[in-house]
């Protein structure tokens, strides 16, 4: 340990050596060169300055980064660095002044700017620029302009093709770069067949003796042009170039032209590059667009559905509801996954999750009654289809599948059985109306055929009388019976018509009630309260006479003894009728079935033709109202009618 501590501690001193040693030659070749440098973090919106002395890091904001140049030439700087996180651009080369206080000198600056990191996705994150102090050579640049360009040229003359022409435009010479970008195996046979400049498909419009500075880039189908217009044989490549050039004449101190220079290089490969890469790029945001469509189409079908995707892990024993393939979902632990159900559906939902913590292999699918309400305050019912999902070995990692609200199906399913069993109901009543209606028929028609016989018989002709009275009763009886089955059909098939006219309810009241009892037995007191001297509403006097009359006769065939009373108010829009009788009254038994068709049961079977209150119950609903009835054995009933209607005006007594 002791000699590996040595070994590492040596080690790092000799590393620490080195790195100081180049940082001082670094330090010593940016000064020598009178190079600085300095990064831009495009996240922190932060300059960093390198010092080139001793190679310290001072950060600034753009403020104050914007203070040591010239505010136009900040701007450009900006705009450069713009165009590099777009990606317009790979590198951008630009001159800058400095902004000199008083006393101080004006300097000039070649500034670089170049990519100095990227992310994963291949966008700029930190922009590096390095910048030379210019400022003699700016000085000279108007003496020594073409003597500068030439020595720029042959100082990059390792990195870019070079040719040189002549006064003439002849090709003078090329370096081995230029030969091999155009793939000449001979460059003397080249120069000594005369190659003119414009023998050049970008060239042949230039005029070479009015030529300035000119940064030229073209795209040649060199196939093409060997193809219709062959100048250069010596050139062997064939294929399409993407070529960037820079012409720079010469010329002596009278303006007269030496020669010029063609520093140039094939961008091919990198024009071609970025282009696989927007086309890259552009493949990506289809393909994520379609992703997304996908996603947004997955998580429409689920909203209308009403639908949430699940994953039950049993590791942690916990259920994930997504409604959002784009979003976090919901986790819930399995304890309370059960207490949401409903108590008839917690053993269902705990065999549900024993299933899956077990790792069952087959799919499951049911549908739980929960606690949770809807809108309509009607309980949730929750479809759970889940399958298990393995992974290469075969285990059960988790489940998915897909949680469902069949609230509106089960609901329907509930109201199907309620339906059918209402109709079933009506069925059964409708046979027992029919079966009831065919034996009240049978009872008065026997009764008038068997008297009739009874003529045909030996017999005292005294009897005839009693015979001709039986027959004309039970006659009556099979009449009336007849009209209210008629009547009550009608009233079922709704087409009984009603009328609404303006009447003074007050003055027909009295008479309608005495109509009902004519049939009443003299003996029996009656008595009609009418507390408006006039009461004028908008009824159906026809109708609503018929169903008073109708109530009152069958009130008066009840009061066998004791009084009947009849009297009515008029309160919150509404006719309150009501009759009373004091007979023998109702069981409280029968009095749920009081309104029912033939219901004679007990003390009540033989008054009227079992149809009387089923017709006023029903006339009175078909004009928006209500009846009702309170009965007490040997004390007499008493009945409501409750009919709408508009009063006009009203007089009271």
């Amino acid at each position: 340990m002791v000699v590996y501590n040595r070994l590492t501690y040596y080690k790092q001193r000799r590393v620490t050596r080195r790195l100081q040693r180049l940082n001082t030659q670094l330090s010593l070749i940016m000064d020598a060169n009178k190079t600085g440098a300095w990064t831009y973090d495009i996240k922190k919106n932060q300059f960093k300055v390198i010092s080139k002395h001793d190679l310290t890091e001072t950060l600034y904001t753009p403020f104050e980064f914007s203070k040591h140049c010239n505010r136009d030439d900040f701007l450009n700087i900006e705009k450069a660095i713009d165009a590099l996180m777009n990606r317009e651009i790979l590198t951008e080369t630009l001159t800058a002044r400095n902004d000199p206080a008083d006393g101080e000198e004006l300097k000039y600056y070649e500034i670089t700017l170049s990519v100095l990191r990227r992310n994963r996705k291949d966008m700029p994150m930190e922009i590096l620029g390095t910048q030379r102090d210019i400022t003699q050579e700016t000085k000279r640049a108007e003496e020594i302009k073409d003597l500068m360009l030439r020595s720029q040229n042959v100082f990059n003359s390792s990195l870019v093709d070079m040719i040189y022409y002549d006064a003439k435009g002849n090709l003078a010479d090329l370096n081995e770069t230029a030969c091999h970008t155009f793939g000449v195996k001979d460059a003397q046979a080249l120069i000594k067949r005369g190659m003119k400049m414009n023998d050049i498909p970008s060239y042949r419009d230039i005029d070479v003796q009015k030529l300035e500075h000119t940064t030229l880039s073209s795209i040649t189908d060199i196939a093409q042009v060997k193809a219709t217009d062959e100048r250069i044989p010596e050139v062997t490549v064939t294929s399409k170039m993407y070529y960037e050039v820079m012409l720079g004449p010469i010329r002596d101190q009278l303006n007269n032209l030496m020669g010029v220079i063609a520093a140039g290089r094939d961008i091919t490969e990198m024009v071609e590059s970025n282009h696989r890469m927007k086309e890259s790029s552009r493949l990506i945001e289809e393909r994520t667009k379609a992703l997304q469509q996908y996603v947004r189409d997955i998580n429409y079908s689920l909203e209308v559905s009403e639908s949430r995707l699940t994953n039950y892990y049993p590791d942690c024993h916990e259920l994930e509801i997504l409604s959002d393939l784009s979003g976090p979902g919901k986790r819930i632990p399995q304890l309370h996954a059960v207490a949401l159900m409903h108590k008839d559906n917690q053993r269902a939902a705990k065999n549900i999750i024993k299933r899956m913590d077990r790792r069952h292999m087959g799919t499951i699918s049911e549908t739980l009654h929960t606690k949770l309400q809807d809108k309509q305050g009607r309980d949730i019912y929750l479809n759970l289809n889940m399958m298990p999902i393995t992974d290469k070995a075969g285990h059960v990692t988790h489940y998915f599948g897909i949680l469902r609200n069949d609230t509106e199906m089960v609901h329907t399913e509930l109201r199907l059985k309620e339906e059918t069993a209402k109709a079933q109901e009506e069925e059964q009543l409708k046979n027992t109306f029919l079966l009831n209606m065919s034996y009240e028929l049978r009872v008065p028609l026997q009764a008038v055929i068997g008297y009739a016989e009874l003529f045909n018989t030996e017999h005292d002709m005294n009897d005839e009388r009693i015979f001709a009275e039986e027959i004309k009763k039970n006659t009556d009886v099979l009449l009336s019976l007849i009209n209210d089955i008629l009547f009550i059909s009608r009233l079922d098939a709704h087409m009984i018509e009603y009328h609404y006219e303006t009447c003074d309810f007050a003055s027909l009241f009295e008479g309608w009630c005495q109509l009902g009892w004519s049939n009443v037995k003299q003996s029996i007191p009656r008595t009609i309260k009418n507390p408006y001297q006039s009461l004028v509403v908008n009824i159906d006097p026809q109708n609503l006479g018929l169903a008073i009359k109708k109530l009152c006769a069958y009130s008066g065939m009840c009061a066998n003894q004791g009084g009947l009373k009849a009297k009515y108010e008029y309160l919150h829009d509404e006719l309150i009728i009501i009759v009373e009788d004091t007979g023998e009254g109702m069981e409280f038994d029968e009095v749920p079935r009081a309104f029912d068709r033939f219901a004679r049961e007990g003390k009540r079977k033989h008054i009227g033709t079992g149809l009387d209150l089923p017709i006023v119950k029903e006339m009175a609903e078909q004009m928006g109202g209500t009846i009702d009835v309170l009965s007490e054995p040997a004390k007499g009933s008493t009945y409501f009618m409750s009919i709408p209607s508009e009063m006009i005006s009203y007089v009271k007594k």
